[in-house]
């Protein structure tokens, strides 16, 4: 539980929130969003200064991790693990205000840092430890180092963009080294607020409108015909918009996805790994809500969430059920679908702008543990599929090995399927995102374009299984 702070320090009570998330992104391996929502939402006296805040210093702290580190080692002068993991969030947070925030002075950084070390671990050796490092990081932070660019390209990006240096490698062999270091700075900018029109209740037209009658600027989104991009932030669980159901927050990138499968109205669908239901409700709405969707999750709380957003966007087609993907699942055996959507879970380096704790949670070896579980869930769902149906594999991250091979060992092994072309039935205006093997990418080609917008890194098949000869 967070303790309490006095009302003359409103700031330390700030603060405090931004740690205790640091924290619990650490411990629960939940998502920086999630936690966040449930922070505010448990803290509705906030205002809206302090939620912006807590979001900088929080979500800044998680981009910048590595460099934060590198400063806090090089004035520590030990490794970091001999560090309380407590103290070093810590750490990471006031480095982070006196490296990145100019609006905060660097005495007030670390002043306000050592109160909370002082209020946190009860300890003045602490706190007075906490005063040493952080006023030594600001004596000396105009002159940060990074390896040369040229003689260690690697070594320069991972250090100066704060990103594992494994991942930087796998960059540059697979896209080469400028678009390496184009993703790089990419996932270190803030990502966009792109939300997705309910069409059931509203048009894109008419939203935009009543978000631009409170002098927000929104644009229609350039390659989804349901999306909007807000260039405001938004406390979206006390948006009224929200609570009635007008729209989704989702990317552009994934709101794409379903019009992949193209679901038609009174068909019966099955959504594999659904939750939170992005995808679920988007199909529900091309389908006008009429027909079947079956959504599956593996985590109880997951398929609750699916069962809400069902619930506040006004959809009933969608049945949200518990089930392991990659497990027998409990259909009748002559149970059969028109078309089966598997957005698989994956190692998510497509989303590290909008995750930027995934960066420090995924190791090498998830590449190919996550190979292994994708190829189970698509050759274990496949089989639900009937004769002619439409399936489509989709991930949020951009490695060979996640995408294209899995597709590609899936229809070496299964004759009965075929990868088929999605520009007859996708939106015009997704066409320049489908590469000419007809996959759907948004790597490296939407790093960012020259006005700073930016979609999540995706990938998508689309597969057709063939019909029985007669």
């Amino acid at each position: 539980m967070t303790p309490a702070m006095g009302k003359s320090q409103p700031f330390d009570r700030v603060r405090m929130l931004a740690w205790s998330l640091l924290r619990q992104v650490e411990s629960s391996r939940a998502f920086a969003d999630s936690l966040l929502d449930r922070t505010f939402s448990q803290n509705p006296s906030l205002k809206p200064v302090d939620r912006a805040f807590i979001m900088e210093l929080f979500l800044g702290t998680l981009r910048w991790r590595g460099r934060l580190d590198a400063a806090i080692e090089s004035a520590y002068g030990q490794p970091l693990k001999k560090i309380d993991p407590r103290l070093l969030h810590l750490l990471r947070l006031a480095t982070y205000q006196v490296l990145f925030l100019n609006r905060v002075p660097d005495s007030a950084a670390v002043n306000e840092s050592v109160l909370l070390a002082r209020a946190v671990f009860k300890n003045e050796k602490t706190a007075g430890f906490v005063n040493a490092v952080l006023r030594a990081i600001a004596r000396n932070k105009n002159q940060e180092t990074f390896p040369r660019r040229e003689s260690d390209f690697v070594k320069h990006i991972a250090r100066a963009f704060s990103h594992p240096q494994w991942m930087v490698e796998r960059w540059v062999r697979e896209f080469g080294a400028e678009v390496a270091g184009k993703i790089a700075a990419a996932n270190n900018r803030r990502p966009p607020l792109t939300v997705r029109v309910n069409t059931l209740k509203t048009s894109r037209e008419s939203l935009g409108q009543q978000f631009g009658s409170r002098g927000m600027g929104v644009f229609p989104t350039p390659f989804s015909p349901e999306g909007l991009v807000l260039e405001e932030s938004l406390f979206i669980a006390e948006d009224d918009l929200f609570k009635k159901g007008m729209y989704f927050v989702q990317d552009e990138a994934s709101q794409i996805v379903s019009h992949f499968l193209a679901p038609q109205p009174g068909e019966r669908i099955l959504d594999a790994c659904a939750a939170p239901g992005g995808k679920s409700t988007h199909m529900a709405q091309l389908m006008g809500d009429r027909g079947e969707i079956i959504a599956l999750d593996i985590g109880a709380t997951k398929v609750s969430l699916i069962r809400e957003n069902c619930r506040r966007m006004g959809i009933s087609m969608v049945k949200a059920f518990r089930a392991d993907a990659a497990r027998a699942l409990p259909f009748p055996p002559d149970s059969f679908f028109d078309r089966i959507m598997v957005d698989a879970p994956c190692t998510g380096l497509g989303t590290l702008h909008r995750n930027p704790e995934a960066k420090w949670r995924q190791k090498p070896e998830d590449v190919s543990r996550l190979r292994r579980l994708q190829s189970t869930i698509l050759g274990n769902i496949s089989s639900l599929l009937k004769p002619g149906g439409v399936l489509v594999y989709s991930t949020c991250t951009m490695t060979p090995e996640e995408n294209d091979s899995v597709v590609e060992d899936f229809l070496e092994g299964r004759k009965d399927f075929f990868l088929e072309d999605p520009r007859p039935v996708v939106p015009g205006s997704i066409h320049p995102l489908i590469d000419p093997k007809g996959f759907f990418r948004t790597y490296p080609k939407m790093t960012t374009t020259e006005d700073g917008y930016r979609l999540d890194g995706f990938f998508a098949a689309r597969m057709k299984k063939m019909k029985r000869s007669p």
